[in-house]
């Protein structure tokens, strides 16, 4: 009989936490995804290529592209004078689907001084490193 209370109060504490983590990762991802806009807004490639994992692979229409491919081209999009739009984010949902990764689809929009405005569907894992949680794929 203590063995099963035993196991109870365990199981009962891993359910709690399970959900407690999933509740901190939709939390954490939102805060950086927040986080991510301002910089992108700034004009700070650094702080946007710092929320890139190595492993991070971009699929789109035209094909993959690699960490280094995806910086390369945003280095020539935020050069300076350039317009590289403000960003924003809507309609964001945060799955976790392991303790470390987590799924996030939403929209987001990108508002140029000419006024034109390019939307987007997304989907995206993202991995929880020591150093907070990175994009390691994207599909637009």
């Amino acid at each position: 009989m203590r063995l099963f209370f035993r196991l109870t109060i365990l199981l009962t504490f891993v359910l709690v936490s399970g959900v407690s983590i999933a509740e901190e990762a939709d939390i954490e991802i939102r805060q950086m995804l927040d986080y991510l806009a301002e910089e992108w807004n700034a004009g700070d490639l650094n702080s946007v290529r710092g929320r890139i994992h190595r492993d991070f692979v971009l699929f789109t229409p035209e094909g993959t592209r690699t960490r280094e491919q995806r910086i390369n081209e945003l280095e020539v999009i935020m050069a300076p004078g350039q317009d590289h739009g403000e960003l924003s984010y809507s309609d964001i949902n945060v799955k976790s689907i392991a303790k470390d990764h987590a799924l996030v689809y939403g929209k987001s929009r990108l508002k140029f001084e000419d006024g034109t405005e390019l939307d987007q569907e997304f989907s995206s894992v993202y991995r929880n490193t020591p150093f907070g949680w990175k994009l390691i794929f994207t599909h637009e």
